[in-house]
């Protein structure tokens, strides 16, 4: 059951993570990122590749944020962090 809380808490932080990455897209971003997202898979999240840390979330093929593998895992800022 406690795996299922933590889940439920990881899929919250994605969502949260998902949707102001979106609200900060300029409409025409926005458009164009929904006509290459037929093309592409879709929104997810993958590795950076220059930083194991850091998660970047995808969308029509591009980049549209990033954050922490920490945050999304714990909700918690690293030291250092904003």
């Amino acid at each position: 059951m406690t795996n299922e809380i933590e889940l439920d808490d990881v899929d919250r932080r994605v969502q949260e993570f998902a949707k102001g990455c979106l609200d900060a897209l300029t409409p025409e971003r926005r458009a164009e990122c929904e006509v290459l997202s037929v093309l592409d898979e879709g929104m997810r999240l993958r590795p950076a590749e220059d930083d194991p840390d850091v998660v970047e979330l995808l969308w029509g093929g591009a980049v549209i944020g990033v954050t922490t593998w920490a945050w999304l895992n714990t909700g918690e800022t690293p030291e250092g962090g904003a």
